[in-house]
């Protein structure tokens, strides 16, 4: 048999250091490629460039907490592979926990060898004809009115003349989420949480900012308009065509 080397990395969010680092090894010799991050924003920031998670999420977290991180995910990916790692092992915390979106509930101290098989279970989702792979962006390119959105490569590419410019990674983080949405709109909301904000410190002139320098910066090196709108007291929206 093949050694087991998935094409999906196992993103832990917990905001105890020590217990992350041990379970990222303990998972990493069991041939896991293993990300892991202390709160929500940081698991954002990595979803918008690597998609093919399964996260194991606890709870009790600085900031947004794991159920509101589970609901999240849940709601943008139905498939995603979610299971929270909790000391909160009471029935009605775990019932809380299932019906937030996760596909399994363990109380800590974990059961390695249990977690390592809904691991490998969640991670038979990855194959080329379930969800992750039939998205429009899934190849890395996408079009855009006639451009060419490269996400793998973190740029867009003009369509008359083909300059390549280049994306920074709040532009990725923003650019990415308005592909996800389109050709509906993308709210300030959600472009907040994928730039890591919390829902109480939302800035939308920071969003606003960073959109109106995209905008300037590809007008600027290709000389055309990049297709990227704004709806006025909702969001932003990318205009997709041929």
């Amino acid at each position: 048999m093949p050694p087991f080397s998935p094409d999906y990395t196992v993103a832990i969010v917990d905001d105890e250091p020590i217990l992350l680092e041990e379970l990222g090894f303990q998972l990493r010799r069991h041939g896991f490629k293993v990300a892991t991050f202390a709160n929500a924003g940081e698991l954002y920031r990595h979803l918008a460039v690597n998609p093919r998670v399964v996260a194991v999420l606890d709870i009790g977290l600085p900031g947004e907490d794991g159920l509101s991180i589970c609901r999240y995910l849940r709601e943008h990916d139905k498939r995603l592979g979610i299971v929270f790692v909790s000391a909160r092992g009471r029935r009605e915390e775990r019932m809380e926990g299932l019906a937030a979106g996760a596909d399994a509930y363990l109380p800590k101290p974990v059961d390695l060898d249990e977690l390592v098989l809904v691991l490998r279970r969640l991670g038979e989702r990855f194959v080329p004809e379930q969800p992750i792979a039939s998205r429009p962006e899934a190849s890395g390119v996408v079009a855009a009115g006639g451009w060419k959105v490269d996400l793998s490569a973190a740029q867009v590419v003009s369509p008359r003349a083909g300059i390549e410019v280049a994306l920074t990674l709040q532009e990725l983080l923003i650019v990415r989420a308005l592909v996800r949405a389109a050709p509906e709109v993308c709210t300030t909301q959600e472009l907040g949480k994928v730039l890591g904000m919390q829902a109480e410190d939302l800035d939308k002139h920071r969003i606003e900012v960073i959109v109106s320098r995209l905008r300037t910066k590809i007008g600027r090196q290709t000389g055309e308009a990049f297709p990227l709108r704004a709806r006025r007291g909702m969001g932003y929206y990318l205009s997709i065509g041929a």
